[in-house]
């Protein structure tokens, strides 16, 4: 039996023994070619490294369009102020919008005034909003505007009088409130407008900023999201600020009073809720200078030595909540030429924001002529830094 077996044996471990050649055979072809797989793959993912790392780092963008967390004001970076200024050739600043406008324009405009090469228009409509357009058409007036004048960069403040319209109505059940649809379209016509298509104007496009009254400050909140979300679609020409999150407490809320840059609490806002006081013009004005300066590279091109006038524009009001009356140097037909009686600026005080009509106060003044220089607000504080200091 064992004599009749062994062939059977020896069989098997020929058998095995030319498996198992094969498969080393087999083993060393796969490896070599892994091996050759292998070293083909890092050469051509370092020669990747090579054609695509560089291209990146020449070509990386610098615009950044949003706000990083913390930050209320987005960045526009592109390389280069567009064009030099002079005393000359000034930069060209229009300044518009509602009351708001009306309020931190002047100081702005006197900021950038000092500089000497920086001449400001201030064209603003107390009650106005793009709701309803009864006050003011700013479609149609923006457009006349833009030709006329063509001003270099444009910084705009609307809403405080649209929040009421905020609501969760949704008739046909999509999901987006009824209201939104209809603003939506005529903030993206007016950005559109003040862009200026193949002129590619920069523009600061504000947000309303917080309210006193709860339901206005649910309304505020919800239409700067709206326009924020919209300013994306024209970046970077149009850089959104973030009003709403500037003139917040630590907690995100309404609050008459602020600290400061240098982190004292001044009174912001009067107390209808709704527009700034001096203070509040001044600090919503500092914080637009910053990065206008830094767009324009103003302080290296100064002349303070011929600083320049803002101009109040023709259609705008001579009397700004908060502020008081704006005084010019020349008076014209229904402007005063004389500080309001302090029973008039308190009055301001009084007025409430339970209705839509009375979120920015229309006064019956006459608007201040073109022609007419306005040496700022008659108040017992300046609402920007005197005229001798860039």
């Amino acid at each position: 039996m064992t004599d009749e077996a062994a062939p059977d044996t020896d069989s098997r471990r020929r058998r095995l023994a030319t498996r198992q050649r094969r498969t080393r055979v087999v083993g060393a072809i796969v490896t070599v070619a892994l091996i050759a797989l292998g070293t083909g793959t890092v050469m051509a993912l370092r020669d990747n490294d090579k054609t695509s790392a560089t291209p990146a780092d020449k070509h990386a963008t610098t615009t950044v369009t949003n706000p990083s967390p913390g930050s209320s004001i987005a960045t526009n970076l592109r390389a280069g102020p567009p064009r030099p200024l002079s005393h000359d050739a000034p930069l060209k600043l229009w300044i518009g919008g509602d009351s708001l406008a009306g309020s931190f324009g002047p100081a702005l405009g006197q900021t950038g005034g000092a500089t000497g090469i920086v001449d400001a228009t201030i064209d603003y409509k107390v009650s106005s909003g793009l709701e309803d357009q009864g006050i003011r058409d700013w479609p149609e007036h923006a457009a006349q505007e833009m030709a006329d004048s063509d001003p270099d960069q444009v910084v705009f403040i609307i809403g405080a009088n649209d929040a009421s319209i905020v609501n969760t109505y949704d008739s046909n059940d999509d999901g987006v409130p009824d209201w939104q649809v209809g603003y939506r379209e005529k903030v993206h016509n007016l950005m559109d407008i003040l862009v200026g298509g193949s002129r590619h104007r920069l523009v600061y496009w504000l947000g309303p900023p917080t309210m006193g009254d709860q339901s206005l400050n649910r309304g505020a909140r919800e239409l700067g999201r709206l326009m924020r979300s919209e300013a994306k679609n024209f970046a970077p020409d149009i850089v959104y600020v973030n009003t709403y999150r500037l003139f917040s407490d630590k907690n995100g809320d309404y609050s008459r009073s602020l600290p400061d840059e240098n982190g004292d609490i001044q009174e912001m806002r009067i107390s209808d809720g709704v527009h700034f006081s001096v203070d509040g013009a001044k600090y919503l004005a500092d914080k637009l200078w910053k990065p206008l300066n830094k767009r324009w590279n103003i302080t290296a091109q100064a002349d303070p030595s011929q600083p320049i006038d803002y101009t109040i524009a023709e259609g705008s009001n001579d009397y700004v909540p908060g502020i008081g009356r704006y005084r010019p140097t020349v008076p014209s037909s229904g402007s005063s030429d004389t500080e309001p009686s302090s029973d008039t600026t308190t009055t301001i005080d009084s007025a409430t924001t339970t209705t839509p009509a009375t979120n920015d106060v229309t006064t019956t003044s006459q608007p201040v002529a073109t022609t007419t220089k306005p040496v700022g607000p008659t108040t017992t504080k300046p609402v920007g830094p005197p005229l001798s200091t860039p």
